[in-house]
Formats: structure tokens, sequence, C-alpha cells
């Protein structure tokens, strides 16, 4: 038999989520975790009052990709968006360009002027692929300390820490010093 070529048409719609994707999700997108808690997360963000919107890419009917848009608890102005995730099948079809496309217009509807997201700087070409959807790096340092357990105070400690008279303690000077060096 000879190669034959035919060609296949489907719709993608894109979606607000309702409590009946978790299953699906948890198929086509999420089989590493655990159903139960893919079922609480989006029972969580269709909770009454809750910030985050989630929108899934639909495909005769199964939800084969999904995105969330979280409005920012300290600006309304910032939404940010996560887990966009499309099944393997289904990602050379620029699905992830409509699930990107709904989050933008949902963060818009809901007062947002500004879309982000935090990602691993080893993700290379995650970001590379959110920069062609227009995102720019903002010039941001995280700092980070690793803190060892305190040691147990012990009794004989205590009491000589209650007999010490206690000194006026300055606050702000120090870190006002570091301001300006």
């Amino acid at each position: 038999m000879a190669n034959q070529d035919f060609s296949l048409s489907g719709a993608v719609k894109v979606r607000p989520a309702v409590q009946k994707d978790a299953a699906p999700l948890h198929q086509f997108c999420f089989p590493e975790r655990d159903e139960k808690e893919i079922t609480d997360e989006l029972k969580a963000d269709l909770a009454k009052g809750s910030q985050t919107h989630r929108l899934v890419a639909e495909v005769s009917g199964y939800p084969i990709g999904q995105i969330f848009v979280k409005k920012d608890a300290n600006d309304p102005e910032v939404s940010t968006v996560g887990d966009l995730v499309v099944s393997g099948p289904f990602r050379q079809l620029g699905v992830a360009d409509h699930l990107m496309a709904a989050a933008e217009t949902a963060a818009a509807e809901d007062g947002a002027k500004t879309l982000e997201i935090e990602l691993p700087a080893s993700e290379k070409s995650v970001i590379k692929r959110y920069k062609d959807w227009g995102f720019s790096e903002k010039p941001l340092v995280v700092l980070q300390k690793t803190l060892e357990a305190a040691p147990e105070p012990d009794e004989e400690t205590d009491a000589e820490e209650e007999t010490q008279e206690e000194q006026p303690v300055e606050t702000g000077t120090e870190q006002q010093t570091l301001l300006e060096d």
C-alpha cells in the first residue's frame, strides 16, 4: 500500500474551566500528579471570590490544555499567569498561543494592565517562548540566605539573660546606613 496524504480538521475552543474538567486535565495534562490534587486546586480556583481564572483549551469536548491567570493581591493592575500546559500531541498546533491570548483577554477584562510570570533562569526555551508572546525580563535580583537552626537555650543561659539589664534598641539607622553606602 502506498503512502496516502489526508487532512484532518478540528476546532480548538478556549473556555473557562469547570469542575468536571479535573479528570481530563489529569489524564491529558498532568498525568504525573495526583487526580485529587488537581480536583482540589480546580475547586479552589472556581470558588466564589477566587482571584484566579483557569482556562482550558478543548478539542472534541476534551480539555487538552490549560492556563491560569491570578490577580495580584497587592496590585490590581498586575496579574500572574502560570501552569500553561498542553497535551503532547497538540503542542505543535498553536494551542498554547490560543491559551495565552485568552489569558491576556481575561486579565485585561479583570482590570490588569500587566501580566507577569516567574520562571527559573534555567528554563531558557520557556523564557524564549514567553518573550515571543511579548513578555520582557524585569531587572530583579532575588537574594537568598540559608539559615542554620538556632541552638536550644539552656536554663543557665535563660537565668543570665533575665538578670541582665535591658538596653534600649535603636532601629532603622543600620538599614539606612547600609542604603547610604
